[in-house]
C-alpha cells in the first residue's frame, strides 16, 4: 500500500509540474466561488464549522462549497453557511470523480483545511483554482503549489483558531472559535421516544470508544464510574458510540445488568447520534468525535486527556460546562497515536470523574 501511494504521490508531482497557482498572501480580487477541503474525521470537519460560518457572515454572496467526507457528511448537509456539498474520502480511487466535480464548480479559491496527502493538493491544483490555501504547509512536499509560502501554526492554542486563520488569506481576522452543528426536529424524534420511554430525569453519557486506543480510557475504571453513578444517583447512562464500538459498549451493558444502562451504540443515523448527544445532561468522553459534537451542541463534557492536549482539543467557549481532567504521559518516548496501551489513561480514577460529574448534574 505504501508503495502504490509513493508511485501516486510521484505521478502526482510530475503532472503538478506543469501547472501553477497564483502566489500570495492576501487575495484582493472579487470571487465567485470558494471550496472548503475538509474530508477526513468527523472531529476535524467539526472544527471548521466556524470557518464556513464566519466566511458567510464576511462574504454572504459568494457561493461556498465544502469537499467533505462521504460517511460525516450527512451531519453538515443543513449548515446554512454551506451552498455545496461534494463528496471524497480520500482515497485514490475516487480522485478523478472527485477532481471531475471540482471542475465543474469552478472555484476561484481552495483552502485546504483537513485533507490528507498526495491527493489534497494536486486535487486543488488540477480543479484548475486560481489559489490554494493551506496551513500549515511548512515541510509539506507540496507546498510549492500552494499559494501562500510555507508556514506553521502554533500548537499550544485551541485548533480551531489555526483552522482561522486560513481565513486571513481573504481579508478576515476571527476568533470566533464557537463550533455549530444544525440539526432538525426530525433527527430528534427516534431519540426522544427512547429517552422518554426511560423515564430518567438525567442522562449521563458515556463515550467509550476514541481514534486510537491510547485515547480511550481503560474499560474497568468505565464500570466503576457506572457503578457509582447508579449507586449514588437515579440518573440512567447513555452508552453513545458507532457501529464499531458496540463491542465494548455491549460487554459494559452486558456487566452491568441494569435497566436504567441504555446502551445506544450504533443504533441511530449519524444525525440521530448527534441528536442523543444534545438531549444529554453530559457526556463522558476521551479526546475524539462526539467531544466536538456535544461542543457544537452546547452539551456539558467531562474530557478524558492524557497523550492529547485538552490545550489543543477541549472548546475554549463554553468553558465553565466543558471541564476536563489532564494526566501526564507516562512513557519516554512518547508515541502518540501510535501508542497501543492506556497506561497514560489509567491515571485517571472514577472516583475523580466522579467528584468533578456531580457537580454538573
Amino acid at each position: 500500500r505504501k508503495r502504490c501511494m509513493k508511485l501516486f504521490e510521484s505521478a502526482a508531482r510530475l503532472i503538478l509540474r506543469f501547472k501553477s497557482v497564483r502566489k500570495t498572501q492576501l487575495v484582493t480580487e472579487p470571487v465567485q466561488t470558494v471550496c472548503f477541503f475538509s474530508n477526513t474525521a468527523l472531529g476535524d470537519t467539526i472544527f471548521n464549522t466556524p470557518v464556513f460560518r464566519v466566511f458567510r457572515q464576511n462574504f454572504p454572496h459568494v457561493r461556498t462549497v465544502a469537499l467533505l467526507n462521504p460517511s460525516t457528511a450527512p451531519l453538515f448537509k443543513t449548515d446554512p453557511n454551506i451552498d455545496e456539498i461534494l463528496l471524497y474520502d480520500g482515497k485514490k480511487g475516487g480522485f478523478l470523480r472527485a477532481l471531475s466535480q471540482l471542475k465543474k464548480i469552478k472555484p476561484d479559491v481552495i483552502f485546504i483545511l483537513h485533507s490528507n496527502e498526495p491527493q489534497a493538493t494536486p486535487l486543488a491544483v488540477l480543479s484548475g483554482a486560481k489559489y490554494v490555501f493551506k496551513l500549515p504547509n511548512a515541510g509539506n512536499k507540496f507546498s510549492p503549489f500552494h499559494s501562500n509560502v510555507p508556514e506553521p501554526y502554533g500548537d499550544k492554542r485551541y485548533v480551531v483558531l489555526n483552522r482561522l486563520d486560513q481565513l486571513k488569506f481573504v481579508g478576515i481576522e476571527s476568533r470566533d472559535t464557537r463550533l455549530n452543528l444544525y440539526l432538525r426536529d426530525e433527527d430528534f424524534t427516534r431519540v426522544d421516544e427512547m429517552l422518554k420511554s426511560r423515564g430518567a430525569r438525567k442522562f449521563i453519557g458515556f463515550q467509550m470508544g476514541a481514534s486510537t486506543v491510547s485515547r480511550q480510557w481503560f474499560w474497568q475504571r468505565w464500570q466503576e464510574l457506572a457503578e457509582i453513578i447508579l449507586e449514588r444517583t437515579d440518573a440512567s447512562i447513555v452508552l453513545t458510540g458507532s457501529p464499531a464500538e458496540r463491542a465494548m459498549t455491549a460487554q459494559l451493558d452486558e456487566e452491568l445488568r441494569s435497566s436504567r444502562v441504555i446502551d445506544a451504540a450504533g443504533k441511530f443515523s449519524l444525525r440521530e447520534a448527534a441528536a442523543l448527544i444534545a438531549r444529554l445532561d453530559v457526556l463522558v468522553t476521551p479526546d475524539t468525535g462526539p467531544l466536538h459534537v456535544a461542543a457544537a451542541l452546547k452539551t456539558p463534557t467531562i474530557g478524558l486527556f492524557a497523550v492529547a492536549s485538552p490545550v489543543n482539543s477541549n472548546p475554549d467557549f463554553d468553558e465553565n460546562i466543558h471541564k476536563f481532567i489532564k494526566k501526564p504521559r507516562t512513557c519516554s518516548p512518547c508515541v502518540g497515536k501510535n501508542c497501543k496501551f492506556q497506561e497514560c489513561m489509567l491515571q485517571i480514577g472514577a472516583d475523580e470523574v466522579w467528584e468533578m460529574l456531580k457537580e454538573m448534574i
